[in-house]
């Protein structure tokens, strides 16, 4: 039971920082350029049975993912939301969805309670710098307001104030049949849905991004939805 309520902590911690923090456009001496994506995962170990794994994307723009597994889950969820410098600590902050701090030091974050102290006191919850391939290859479930206009497809999230493109896919073309009938039958210019996808790199966009989400399946949609 101590190693149950040691993750319910941790997991509380990295989800809900105090709504007191608020970003800036500090720059921070571990941040290297705001035109490129910078990925972070890691893991900590409770006990043989009990972990908690952590993924950060971190997209040019303010927009970020992050994606959680506890324990031997197989898939990971994802958020998103806005991230940016708080007195040389990065606030990731999806509402109450998801919020982390971290202070970045070189190739690596190191999770932080609300209070801007580490979280655990026996050993650090850090997070390495994977490359931008190997987190392509992570397949995340996320909820989001799909969009088709003008040939393009794009997701939008409720804690988000950045679009991420979503490439062409077959996945793609049922989410644009379920999006149109959506809107035929509700004049509505977005359909919330639960989709898994990838974050694939696409330097031939013109986002800022260089990088959109590939939808491998469509989970499940909800029409009533407007914010979550």
């Amino acid at each position: 039971m101590k190693t149950f309520s040691a993750i319910a902590f941790l997991f509380l911690a990295t989800a809900f920082i105090s709504c007191s923090h608020h970003t800036s456009n500090q720059t921070n001496t571990g941040f290297k350029s705001n035109d490129t994506a910078h990925f972070f995962s890691g893991s900590y170990y409770f006990s043989e049975t009990e972990s908690m794994h952590t993924v950060v994307m971190l997209l040019p723009d303010s927009l970020y993912l992050i994606l959680k597994r506890v324990n031997d889950q197989v898939q990971w969820q994802a958020n998103a939301g806005n991230w940016g410098f708080q007195n040389d600590q990065l606030l990731l902050d999806g509402g109450n969805q998801s919020r982390l701090l971290a202070k970045w030091t070189e190739n690596h974050l190191e999770v932080l309670s609300n209070s801007g102290d580490p979280i655990l006191k026996d050993e650090k919850f850090q997070l390495s710098e994977i490359t931008a391939d190997s987190a392509s290859k992570l397949s995340f479930s996320i909820t989001g307001a799909y969009r088709w206009f003008a040939d393009a497809a794009s997701m939008r999230f409720c804690n988000a104030k950045r679009v991420m493109p979503v490439l062409m896919t077959k996945a793609n073309l049922e989410a644009e049949k379920h999006f149109l009938s959506h809107r035929e039958a509700t004049n509505q210019e977005y359909l919330f849905m639960e989709i898994e996808a990838s974050l694939m790199q696409n330097k031939n966009t013109e986002s800022k991004f260089k990088s959109a989400l590939e939808i491998q399946n469509i989970k499940q949609t909800f029409p009533m939805m407007e914010c979550y």
